[in-house]
């Protein structure tokens, strides 16, 4: 998986650390030569530069890239900035960080596939949604066990919870089923999508498409989750 970090402070730092470490091929970005020279030797790709300047991330080709993490904080106005660039480049999969609400809130209103708070989403945590994004959520509750949110594969759609046998397979529990319901009106048309969420689900419950099954699996088990097709 290729990825793209913008801004290595901690958190941006930390994330591209974990995701070399995990081998995936990462491209590293700052205007601060000395945060970039700690990545030199690490990753094949590690940049000077202002992002900001949209003829660097066009000459990165970061539309072809499988995500870009805009991890510029501590200015609101860089971060905006090179979100918008990214956005016109056709950037596939855009992460951004956010230093506080107001912030977040910005992100949002621009368009931001996905917003997170260091003080709430750990850099781990980010690199495992990079790393398994098949997976809509995960939460470590131990060092053995997680709590991990995947939409269901069309292998499982139109067949029973017991009729799958995840218990025996993997190790792995159905706690929990989020489905998208539709709300219609009085003359039969859909006007909203409502969220129902089943917990704990019965055996019997079918899985449809469009479901997002929430498990209790061992952490081990979790890259082969992320493959179920």
């Amino acid at each position: 998986m290729q990825v793209t970090v913008i801004g290595l402070g901690r958190f941006g730092s930390s994330l591209a650390e974990t995701l070399i470490e995990r081998g995936h091929e990462v491209v590293v970005i700052d205007k601060d030569e000395r945060l970039v020279q700690k990545f030199v030797g690490k990753t094949d790709t590690a940049i000077v530069a202002d992002a900001t300047d949209d003829t660097v991330l066009r000459s990165l080709g970061v539309q072809d890239m499988d995500a870009v993490v805009v991890a510029i904080g501590d200015d609101v106005e860089a971060s905006v900035l090179v979100c918008i660039s990214l956005m016109d480049l056709g950037a596939k999969n855009i992460i951004a960080k956010a230093e506080d609400e107001k912030h977040a809130r910005i992100l949002n209103r621009i368009g931001v596939q996905r917003v997170v708070q260091p003080e709430r989403d750990s850099a781990l945590h980010v690199a495992d949604l990079i790393s398994y994004p098949t997976l809509a959520d995960r939460f470590n509750i131990s060092e053995e066990h997680a709590i991990v949110e995947v939409r269901a594969p069309k292998s499982f759609v139109g067949k029973r919870i017991r009729e799958l046998d995840l218990r025996r397979r993997y190790n792995v529990l159905v706690i929990g089923i989020r489905r998208k319901e539709a709300v219609f009106d009085q003359k039969g048309e859909i006007v909203d999508l409502k969220e129902r969420f089943f917990a704990p689900p019965d055996p019997d419950e079918e899985i449809t498409d469009g479901d997002v099954l929430v498990l209790l699996a061992p952490v081990d088990v979790i890259d082969d989750i992320a493959r179920w097709e």
